[in-house]
């Protein structure tokens, strides 16, 4: 049963190899695949061209972001600084704290 087995995968491979030495040379074989590896030199370099200008594209806005918090944050501390005013007003007779603070 073996020896069954091995023959017919010998059988199998011989067919197959016959096969493959059977098919016809493509003259455009070789054409076809120096378009492709040419094509994805080119592809890789327009890869790492995009990848490069995303990453400044995303440092750039960053900065901007950081740059524009921090000038706004300046104004309105400058601005809420200089415009207040303070109201003093002598609230002693509205609230009797003298009974609180007098000693018995």
């Amino acid at each position: 049963m073996e020896n069954n087995y091995k023959i017919k995968e010998n059988n199998i491979l011989e067919d197959f190899i016959k096969s493959e030495l059977s098919t016809e040379p493509n003259p455009f074989l070789v054409s076809k695949i120096m378009n492709r590896l040419e094509t994805k030199t080119l592809e890789a370099k327009k890869d790492k061209r995009s990848f490069a200008l995303q990453s400044i594209a995303v440092a750039a806005g960053i900065t901007i972001s950081i740059v524009m918090g921090i000038s706004l944050g300046t104004i309105y501390t400058q601005n809420r600084l200089s415009n207040t005013t303070t109201l003093a007003i002598n609230d002693s007779h509205i609230e009797n704290l003298g009974i609180y603070t007098q000693q018995e």
